[in-house]
């Protein structure tokens, strides 16, 4: 049975916290924006605990998860967006969410466990958005991973770039394209939309919105992980 640490170890290693780290090398600005105020104490606290429980490992080689981070749509995207309320026809401002809830309880998502699924059909080259969605709505098993895990992945990139669990599905997986169908949100003008990442020709990641009203492709990939192990 492992023994837990001592209040003396807890001691020395914020000793070294504090004398060791190089602080000039790193951005204070980025650290301002993305740590400091971008994560919550706990949050914090959850992110050290893994990187000490992995012997202050990055798992460079092979990223076993991706830690997930709360998302507000007026935070990230700006003035005029949401999660869609109410009926797909209707105008998106009253009702139930349209949102996976179970993502909101995952704190950590395992990378083997995610699956990729475009949802087309034999025969198929694309989709329309709004049956992608709902394809992807009649199997319960699978848990639609939303806006929560999309801002994990992508603040993991950001911190860890080449190192990142995103460049790690494109390395291993051939992943370009990933949306997240837990969150349906709705978009200044009205329009149903989902977030996703996609990997430019240069190499790099960005995120964008894409609506549900155009067609979507075999290599769209959504996101979703199984409800019980």
């Amino acid at each position: 049975m492992s023994k837990a640490v001592s209040r003396g170890q807890a001691l020395h290693l914020q000793s070294l916290f504090g004398s060791k780290v190089d602080w000039d090398s790193i951005d204070g600005e980025q650290l301002q924006k993305s740590v400091i105020e971008g994560l919550t104490p706990d949050e914090i606290g959850t992110r050290f605990t893994a990187f000490l429980k992995n012997n202050c490992q990055f798992n460079f080689g092979d990223p076993k998860s991706i830690l997930t981070k709360t998302f507000n749509p007026v935070e990230f995207l700006g003035e005029g967006w949401s999660i869609w309320k109410g009926l797909v026809d209707g105008d998106g401002l009253s009702g139930e969410e349209d949102m996976d809830v179970r993502s909101l309880e995952l704190a950590e998502v395992e990378t083997a466990k995610i699956v990729f699924e475009a949802y087309l059909e034999e025969g198929e080259s694309s989709i329309k958005g709004e049956e992608k969605i709902m394809r992807s709505k009649k199997n319960p098993d699978l848990i639609r991973l939303g806006g929560n895990v999309f801002l994990g992945f992508w603040l993991d990139y950001q911190a860890n770039k080449e190192n990142s669990v995103l460049e790690w599905l494109y390395r291993t997986r051939k992943i370009r394209f990933i949306d997240f169908p837990g969150l349906v949100l709705r978009g200044p003008r009205g329009n149903r939309c989902l977030p996703y990442l996609y990997r430019l020709g240069d190499g790099e990641w960005d995120w964008r919105c894409y609506w549900l009203a155009h067609d979507w492709c075999a290599g769209d990939f959504s996101a979703s992980v199984p409800a019980s192990n």
